[in-house]
């Protein structure tokens, strides 16, 4: 009697934090067989949901697969029936670490000491402490030799500063807000989350944003890109120079959260964007250009919902004082580009791309969950092909372009990285691409920075450079590589755009 009562407790927890009814899953399989960790779990998607049917919710709290899975919501993307898998997944990972009924496998080892070592540098100082969190991983996890290569040559870029880290770290100024919000994180949510039911979902892209020459745009930075993606900052600058378009940057923003938030306390990885949302708007922004695809996840998921949860916004209030509207919208580069005319790009390329051979990435989370971020068909986008082909170059076409690299992950499961990368650059060599064009910090490590020994390890690709799209817009307006770090990246990259 008393495993009944706890079972259907714990589950009646998971309805309410996913809003799903685990009858109406049918086990079609669809969610395993889209899953990019699937090979790597013991319990895959369809499984864990056939756990919770069952009532083995425990089983499915200690499963491995929790510790594997990267969040690119593939699964509730793909799902005939509207379940919210990925969420889940989260929701199952929050409750396993909170009651101690959890795997003793050692990914869970490594992931959660990732998780808790980037969420204890924000907490402290509001943004992530990159060479904190490296430090304080890699003392809880004993792998103290795991990319040094990686971080000397970072230090040698400039991405790395530790006379800086320690005497000039960038620290939100309110602090007393973000221990707030964290506190209120620990704190149960009376609001459960929408009901779901089986619908027939289709893609309709959100209409177009209009953006000029000319134009003021707010800008969220995230806090890799002052720090191992200083060269998108970069990059992201001199291409906006290139347009006439002028950035605002959010005074006093903070870490989103970004992975380690939502991976395991939902209720913070609202309130964390959702402090941004609340200074945007305070600032008087119309729009937030944010060149982070995980940054960007995090700010519209958290506005959408602030929009829909009295409950979120009460919350918000109790932090900041005042009311948020949600007025200000994030946006992504991709959505920038798309808002300006053609041929005002056009207009401005002195240096066309002169048919590069591009594969256009995309990742997960540009385009999932397509209900929030609604900028790009979630299986087959076409909008950075667009402009990449009215920049000159020749997008290639291929299968492997919102498959997932492996996202936030990339310290605590480096194998599973190496694999899925290396599927990525088969799929994108076999369809005849010379280089990516990526719009993510999070896919351009994953490539870039794990590109050579990902090849070590495998044997059968040769080497690719990865490029922002930023990059190539810059570029093909008259910037020289120099002028958009590419001296920054770890596969060389210069020489295929040098002479163009």
């Amino acid at each position: 009697m008393e495993h009944t009562i706890r079972t259907d407790s714990l589950k009646q927890q998971l309805e309410n934090a996913t809003g799903n009814n685990y009858a109406c899953c049918y086990q079609c399989g669809k969610c395993t067989a889209g899953c990019p960790a699937g090979g790597f779990m013991d319990n895959p998607p369809a499984r864990i949901m056939r756990l919770i049917q069952a009532g083995y919710v425990e089983e499915a709290m200690r499963s491995d697969a929790l510790w594997y899975c990267i969040g690119c919501m593939t699964c509730t993307s793909r799902c005939p029936q509207n379940m919210e898998i990925a969420g889940t997944m989260d929701a199952l990972r929050e409750m396993a670490l909170k009651s101690g009924i959890v795997s003793s496998d050692k990914s869970k080892k490594l992931v959660t000491a990732f998780h808790t070592s980037f969420l204890n540098t924000v907490r402290k100082s509001g943004r992530l402490q990159e060479l904190a969190l490296v430090n304080s991983y890699k003392l809880r996890t004993r792998t103290l030799t795991q990319d040094v290569a990686a971080g000397f040559k970072m230090m040698k870029q400039g991405k790395i500063n530790p006379v800086k880290a320690f005497t000039a770290k960038e620290e939100v100024e309110n602090k007393g807000q973000i221990e707030k919000i964290f506190q209120l994180s620990e704190k149960e949510s009376h609001t459960p989350a929408p009901k779901r039911k089986p619908v027939k979902r289709t893609f309709k892209p959100d209409e177009p944003i209009k953006v000029a020459p000319g134009m003021t745009v707010g800008y969220y930075p995230g806090c890799s890109l002052s720090g191992t993606a200083k060269d998108y900052d970069i990059s992201i600058r001199r291409m906006c120079d290139h347009l006439g378009i002028k950035l605002r940057e959010i005074e006093d923003w903070n870490c989103c959260g970004a992975s380690s938030a939502h991976a395991t306390n939902h209720k913070l990885s609202m309130l964390l964007p959702a402090r941004n949302q609340a200074l945007a708007d305070q600032q008087g922004l119309d729009y937030v250009l944010t060149p982070c695809a995980a940054c960007l996840n995090r700010q519209v998921t958290a506005r959408k919902a602030l929009k829909e949860s009295e409950e979120l916004r009460e919350e918000l209030k109790s932090v900041m004082g005042y009311d948020t509207e949600g007025k200000a919208q994030f946006i992504g580069v991709m959505q920038l580009l798309e808002g300006m005319d053609p041929e005002e790009i056009k207009k401005r390329v002195t240096h066309p791309l002169k048919e590069l051979p591009l594969a256009c990435y995309y990742g997960c989370l540009l385009v999932r969950p397509f209900d929030a971020m609604g900028y790009d068909d979630p299986e087959n986008p076409t909008k950075m092909e667009s402009i990449v082909e009215a920049l000159g170059a020749k997008p290639v076409d291929w299968g492997y372009k919102v498959e997932c690299c492996g996202a936030g992950l990339t310290m605590a499961q480096q194998e599973m990285i190496e694999d899925l990368t290396h599927k990525i650059a088969r799929n994108a060599t076999n369809s005849g691409a010379g280089a990516y064009v990526v719009a993510c910090p999070l896919c351009h490590a994953n490539l870039d920075m794990r590109q050579e020994s990902m090849r070590k390890r495998y044997n059968d690709v040769g080497e690719m450079p990865v490029y922002y799209i930023s990059d190539l817009v810059a570029l093909a307006c008259g910037a020289s590589p120099e002028e958009v770090a590419l001296d920054k990246h770890f596969v060389q990259a210069s020489d295929m755009v040098r002479n163009l």
